[in-house]
């Protein structure tokens, strides 16, 4: 399983963001920066956190943390709240965790690389007509 793992929301106003560190058996609820739920993860089962968002009046709210099927996939993590369910995204902590950028391949033909020459000049003068 990897290591850390973050999920962040901007729901009604609020910054609801979720820790969870499946190595140590942590998770946590933040919201405002605020942690409002504190959990130890089992190892096989769905972690859910219950806490309250403070508002007027106070909103309950549970976020559950399911188990990945496989070690190197990211746990789905879902906010409950309002009877409303939201799939919150995942964020990747460090610049090491991000997905790799996929670079354009080489061209091959003359064909090619004449298509792009002139793609990178449409697109630049649209930007400067703007």
């Amino acid at each position: 399983m990897a290591g850390h793992h973050r999920y962040h929301l901007d729901q009604d106003g609020q910054s609801i963001t979720v820790l969870h560190d499946p190595r140590h058996q942590r998770a946590e609820v933040w919201v405002n920066g605020k942690t409002i739920a504190v959990a130890r993860t089992p190892h096989h089962q769905a972690t859910v956190l219950e806490g309250e968002i403070p508002a007027l009046p106070p909103q309950p709210v549970v976020v559950r943390i399911d188990h990945p099927y496989d070690a190197d996939d990211v746990p789905l993590c879902v906010l409950e709240t309002d009877g409303n369910r939201y799939l919150m995204p995942h964020i990747a902590l460090t610049p090491q965790d991000r997905e790799p950028t996929e670079r354009t391949p080489p061209a091959t033909t003359p064909g090619q690389l004449l298509a792009r020459w002139r793609a990178r000049r449409r697109h630049h003068r649209s930007d400067h007509r703007t």
